[in-house]
C-alpha cells in the first residue's frame, strides 16, 4: 500500500495514468463513431475551415483563449481532488476520437495535418489534469499528515502546459487556415 501511495504522489505517474485515460477516451470516441450509420462523404473539397477570415495571430489567440479556458476548468477540478479534471479530460478525449473519425470520413487527407497540433495540445491538457490531481492530493496530505506544500514541480508543469498550448494554438491556426484556403 505504501508503494502505491508513493506512486500516486508522483506527478510523472499521474501523467502516465492520464495519458492512458486519453487513449481510453479516444478509443471510446472511435467506437461511438463506428457504431453509428453515416452517409458517404461528400468527397474532396468539403469545407472544414472557418467562414470568417482572420489573421493567423487573431485565430491563434482565439484558439489559445478557448484552450486556456478548458485548462482553467480542468485546474479548478483540484476542488474535487482531480476527479472533475479527469472526467473533463476523458470527455475531450472522447470528442477527439469521435472527431478524428468524422474528419477521416469526410476529408481523410486532413488528418495528418490535425496530428501536427493535437498531440501537443492533449499532452498539455494531460499535464494540467495531472497537476490538478497532484495538488488535490497535496492539500489532503498537508491537512491530514501535516506534510509541507511543495509547489515548484506543479508550477513548472503548468508553465510548460501553457507554453505547449500556445505552440499548439499557433500550429492549429496555421493548419485550419491552410485547410480553409484549400492548401492542405
Amino acid at each position: 500500500m505504501r508503494r502505491l501511495s508513493r506512486w500516486f504522489r508522483s506527478l510523472s505517474a499521474l501523467v502516465v495514468l492520464n495519458a492512458i485515460l486519453v487513449l481510453v477516451g479516444v478509443a471510446i470516441g472511435c467506437l461511438a463513431f463506428a457504431g453509428e450509420r453515416h452517409r458517404p462523404s461528400t468527397g474532396p473539397g468539403t469545407s472544414t475551415g472557418h467562414a470568417t477570415e482572420r489573421t493567423l495571430l487573431e485565430h491563434a489567440g482565439h484558439i489559445l483563449r478557448v484552450n486556456l479556458s478548458v485548462a482553467g476548468g480542468m485546474l479548478a477540478g483540484v476542488c474535487t481532488l482531480g476527479g472533475l479534471s479527469a472526467l473533463t479530460l476523458l470527455w475531450n478525449a472522447f470528442g477527439l476520437g469521435y472527431g478524428l473519425l468524422t474528419l477521416g470520413h469526410v476529408e481523410p487527407a486532413v488528418i495528418p495535418l490535425v496530428f501536427r497540433y493535437v498531440l501537443i495540445e492533449f499532452f498539455a491538457l494531460v499535464l494540467v489534469v495531472s497537476v490538478a490531481e497532484h495538488l488535490g492530493g497535496m492539500v489532503l496530505r498537508c491537512l491530514a499528515a501535516n506534510e509541507p506544500v511543495r509547489l515548484k514541480t506543479p508550477l513548472v508543469a503548468l508553465g510548460a502546459a501553457v507554453a505547449l498550448l500556445t505552440v499548439a494554438a499557433l500550429i492549429e491556426a496555421d493548419v485550419t487556415g491552410r485547410v480553409a484556403r484549400g492548401l492542405a
